[in-house]
């Protein structure tokens, strides 16, 4: 229950002495509860919500969740390093994510503003994803799986130590999905009688990961290619085309160095490189019926220093920089035939922190955690970031946290950049400011054994300059802007218990508000209760040769009503899922279904969509197959 986290200090710390609620879903988890993305292993932690419109999921946090912001409020790390993109500061989680979840370890949240540790993009949480090694992989290993909608999935790993003692893995994921049609009421017209989207939600990925680590040195190649239909003719496009697609690939190297330069100083060095590309093929009638493609590219290098020093009593120092180059923001928009380019824009900048933070012990039972960053961002203002938190240990057990921190988002390239004057595009969008939160909160842990743990926390987060898409004033294109002030408040409880007979409880409720000070109804895609429920126990099957001891997990995750962007309330929802575990001569086999009950509910609609909702799956089934050589 406090296993070491590292993502809300950038150092290792149990989650009770850390400055922040940390939520933390393991390897363990994954397996158990079935998780086929990082979308959902995040859609079961405490306070976050997932949304789908069919081509990228979305991250809802504490009631916040603007429709179509491609996740740029949240910063994704993977191993420490960052893998939010330098266009479009898009953190995938879906299966445009470039790394399986049969290699990670353990995913970490830390909810609340992160600038003054991490910069950018660290405005509502950080989610740092940390990836299994070799030896917990001991040797080669396949897994197949299929499921609903013509799903199959093939992996092969390979974790070793060779005769250095260097520890390696490498693996290689191959997942396609044929995907259900999907009924449009837009569309439902005399000339589309039915509104079906027709064989357009298939998705097709692939995957690849190397990792090598030796002494305080690990080398990371991460890669990633996803080709997704597009069933909701987003962007005003002619529907039911099957030449509608978006293509996303991603790849990231990264070498990272840890040593002890004294017994009361370590050191951590990054540098990395990334490159991110996307295609959309968009089908328009002008007319006649054209082709119009959208490139997106962008390749980045960085590096990041970090020293934590434990050298005067009672204080933990940590300080560093980061240092991100921009060799290429690339953005054109086109007409294969006839040709016509419509957009050719083009950039390059920097990005440069430097930090400073001291964990001050200031008597046995109180502990005063404050930061302070200073950032810069080509084309942005510097900013100045404080982090302060002070957290009191009650007795060995229980720890009550008061914090308080603020964060900032730049716009970017997309937002700064893309500007095309043709249906579904942006028209307008000049003088653009950054976009700033303010949060605070209070919270209290307990953990009075290795099996139970409860937390309770109040948060209070207002938001300013937010920087939205908007379609006001105009028929089929699309705004950006600075336009509001959004205020959030709530509360979030969460408790956990395990028992010696293998059984496990966990149960999390939050209540949040979010509003716009200015408008009167409640703000689009924005529930006011989140329940997650989650039951484990041991089955045994001792009369049935071949067949050892199983486990079965049951998860129910409940979103309150939300408002879509034309103002329709859409009603809250439950959905169950259910996964059995087993290990069958010498093979793990795992079962899962989900959606159980067969629920039908929807998610909002972003402004690009032009139906108001996008309705989600129905009950859908998988099974895997896992052998270990």
């Amino acid at each position: 229950m406090q296993m070491q986290v590292t993502t809300a200090s950038r150092y290792a710390q149990t989650a009770l002495e850390a400055p922040a609620a940390v939520s933390v879903v393991t390897a363990d988890d994954i397996r158990l509860f079935g998780y086929r993305t990082l979308a959902e292993v995040l859609g079961s932690m405490r306070g976050l919500y997932i949304s789908y419109d069919r081509a990228y999921h979305y991250l809802g946090m504490r009631g916040f969740a603007t429709p179509g912001d491609y996740n740029t409020r949240v910063l994704l790390l993977v191993n420490g390093v960052r893998f939010n993109d330098n266009l479009y500061d898009q953190a995938g989680i879906g299966t445009d994510f470039p790394l399986d979840l049969d290699l990670v370890d353990r995913v970490e949240f830390v909810p609340g503003p992160g600038s003054a540790v991490y910069g950018a993009n660290a405005f509502f949480g950080v989610v740092n994803v940390i990836t299994r090694n070799g030896r917990q992989i001991a040797g080669p290993q396949v897994s197949a799986e299929a499921g609903s909608h013509g799903s199959a999935k093939l992996r092969l790993s390979v974790g070793t130590v060779d005769a250095l003692g260097a520890d390696w893995l490498v693996s290689a994921t191959r997942a396609t999905t044929r995907g259900a049609d999907q009924y449009s009421p837009a569309f439902d017209t005399p000339g589309n009688p039915g509104g079906l989207a027709q064989r357009l939600d298939y998705d097709r990925s692939t995957q690849l990961f190397v990792r090598r680590a030796h002494g305080g040195l690990a080398l990371t190649l991460a890669h990633g290619e996803r080709t997704k239909g597009v069933p909701t003719a987003a962007f005003s496009q002619v529907f039911n085309d099957p030449r509608s697609r978006f293509i996303d690939q991603t790849t990231l190297l990264a070498a990272e160095y840890t040593t002890q330069l004294q017994p009361t100083l370590a050191f951590t060095g990054r540098l990395h490189a990334g490159r991110y590309q996307f295609v959309g093929d968009y089908v328009y009638d002008y007319p006649p019926i054209t082709q119009n493609r959208d490139v997106g590219t962008g390749q980045w290098w960085g590096t990041e220093w970090q020293w934590v020093s434990t050298a005067l009593a009672r204080h933990k120092l940590s300080w560093g920089l980061d240092y991100r180059r921009d060799t290429r923001i690339d953005q054109t928009n086109i007409d294969l035939a006839p040709p016509a380019q419509y957009l050719d824009a083009r950039r390059k900048g920097d990005v440069l922190g430097l930090y400073f933070q001291d964990e001050f012990a200031l008597s046995a039972d109180l502990t005063l955690h404050a930061g302070l960053r200073w950032g810069k961002q080509s084309g942005s203002a510097s900013a100045v970031h404080p982090r302060l938190g002070l957290v009191y240990w009650w007795n060995p057990a229980t720890a009550v946290k008061l914090l308080h921190g603020t964060a900032y988002r730049p716009p970017n390239a997309y937002e700064r950049d893309y500007r095309v004057d043709l249906p579904g595009g942006v028209v307008e969008g000049a003088g653009l400011r950054p976009e700033r939160v303010r949060t605070t909160e209070l919270a209290l842990e307990h953990a009075p054994t290795g099996a139970s743990r409860w937390l309770l926390t109040a948060f209070r987060s207002s938001v300013t300059d937010l920087i939205v898409l908007d379609a006001a004033g105009h028929v089929d294109r699309l705004t950006v802007g600075n336009t509001r002030a959004v205020q959030v408040h709530g509360l979030e409880a969460e408790a956990e218990q395990r028992w010696q007979g293998g059984q496990r409880l966990r149960v999390a409720y939050g209540w949040q508000r979010a509003r716009d000070p200015s408008q009167a109804g409640p703000l689009t895609n924005a529930p006011r209760h989140l329940l997650k429920l989650q039951w484990s126990d041991t089955l045994r099957w001792g009369a049935v040769p071949g067949v050892g001891t199983g486990r079965y997990a049951i998860e129910a995750i409940g979103i309150g009503p939300r408002s879509t962007l034309r103002g329709t309330r859409l009603p809250g929802h439950v959905l169950a899922n259910a996964t059995y575990t087993t290990r069958v001569a010498d093979v793990d086999v795992s079962v899962g279904v989900y959606n159980l009950f067969n629920r039908q509910h929807a998610d909002p609609a972003s402004f690009e969509i032009r139906d108001d909702t996008v309705r989600q799956d129905g009950r859908t089934y998988r099974i895997k197959l896992t052998y270990a050589f």
